[in-house]
């Protein structure tokens, strides 16, 4: 009787063990997914700042090779940026106020051009309250008093984040975080690496963070370079297109081409929304609306199932339901900054797996490419390897005695 309970014990160990693994990773996540979402004005700036760094890193260290500072070349790199923004604003700045100005203007005229639909649903919810009004009073009857009808006085779903629209502390609190730090890591990020990089215990593991560091760098660089180039183009052809279909402004709907463009899928139907309702206004015709936003989608539908995949090819290829969760997680924990920031995190996730074998399934779940055929790259892993060697060896790692192996 004893052996029978000693031997249930050691079968159940193992299933145990691992189930109470799995529940401690699974609480871990929720952990950090709520101190992320709890603390998303603190993290919000820093990720920003990190993925921006990332980006902007390789100038910087391309500028130190020919004996710019890091300091200067972290100042010229971050005012370059800054002129690009102010040019970009300065363009579309008067006539988005013109816009916005208008906007109640446009609301009224948008309801008396939809007014033939807003009538038939109104049509429809009348012969609904009268049906139902009726099987009512034939299964209670005629009441003997009437009852006091309660009155219920509710805003709009958007008038609860009008505080948050017009928080311009946080916007300067973001600012200042994300342009500090920016700068900081463009300045000094090689030197904390190497602090870094000091307390790792071996070799090895010094080559694997500059291997994953390199990934995550080359792999944002390349994509948000790509991306850019990619949705500067959509936003000249957007612009020339609205143009030429009289609608006002151009510039300013080529630039929001350009920006929600970073936003996959999501972006294309905002960005259309806001061109139908706006060509509702400008233009007598209502079928003219619907021309103008066609242009838009047939644009933005060449570029999403033609342009981007050739360019990018199959090593930035994505699940368009990762992309989709992404983009609905980190939008609902951060915002719209979460929003732009949901395919630089997965990108980052994914070039990060790949540098771990333990996380390689993750990886390829994320969208990397399958290592099946690991013998046909070996040549290339180890040339890749040889390169971070190199790397580490010169520029990175600096002690004073000899690497411990």
């Amino acid at each position: 009787m004893m052996s029978a309970e000693v031997d249930n014990t050691v079968d159940a160990g193992p299933v145990a063990r691992r189930g109470g693994l799995i529940s401690i990773r699974v609480c871990a996540f929720m952990l950090v997914l709520y101190a992320l979402y709890f603390a998303r004005s603190l993290a919000v700036p820093i990720v920003t700042a990190m993925v921006v760094y990332l980006v902007l890193r390789p100038i910087v260290r391309h500028g130190s090779r020919i004996g710019i500072p890091p300091s200067i070349g972290a100042i010229g790199t971050m005012l370059g940026i800054l002129v690009l923004l102010g040019l970009g604003t300065y363009l579309v700045i008067q006539p988005a106020q013109e816009i916005i100005a208008d906007t109640p203007r446009h609301l009224v005229v948008v309801k008396e051009k939809l007014s033939f639909i807003t009538e038939r649903l109104r049509a429809v919810d009348a012969a609904t309250e009268e049906l139902a009004e009726t099987a009512e009073a034939e299964e209670v009857g005629v009441a003997e008093e009437e009852t006091p009808v309660p009155v219920e006085i509710k805003q709009a779903n958007w008038a609860s984040n009008l505080s948050y629209l017009s928080g311009t502390g946080n916007i300067v609190s973001f600012l200042t975080i994300c342009g500090a730090l920016l700068y900081f890591l463009l300045a000094t990020g090689d030197d904390l690496l190497r602090s870094i990089m000091r307390t790792l215990p071996s070799f090895t593991a010094r080559r694997r963070l500059i291997e994953v560091i390199q990934n995550v760098q080359e792999g944002l660089g390349s994509y948000l370079a790509q991306v850019s180039v990619i949705n500067a183009g959509l936003g000249v052809a957007v612009g020339t297109a609205m143009g030429l279909l009289g609608m006002p402004s151009p510039i300013v709907w080529g630039v929001m081409a350009f920006a929600f463009n970073f936003i996959p899928m999501i972006g294309a139907v905002a960005g259309a929304c806001i061109i139908f309702v706006t060509a509702l206004v400008n233009f007598e015709a209502t079928y003219y609306a619907f021309v103008v936003t066609g242009t838009f989608l047939t644009l933005t539908s060449i570029e999403g199932q033609f342009l981007t995949p050739a360019i990018l090819g199959r090593s930035m290829s994505m699940s368009p339901v990762l992309v989709f969760l992404s983009i609905v997680i980190w939008g609902w924990m951060w915002g719209l900054m979460g929003v732009f920031l949901s395919i630089p995190i997965l990108i980052a996730m994914r070039m990060a797996c790949e540098g771990f074998e333990g996380l390689t399934p993750l990886a390829t779940i994320l969208g990397a490419e399958s290592t099946d055929h690991e013998p046909q790259t070996n040549k290339a892993a180890e040339t890749q390897t040889e390169k971070c060697v190199v790397e580490v060896s010169t520029e990175v790692v600096s002690f004073n005695g000899p690497s411990t192996t």
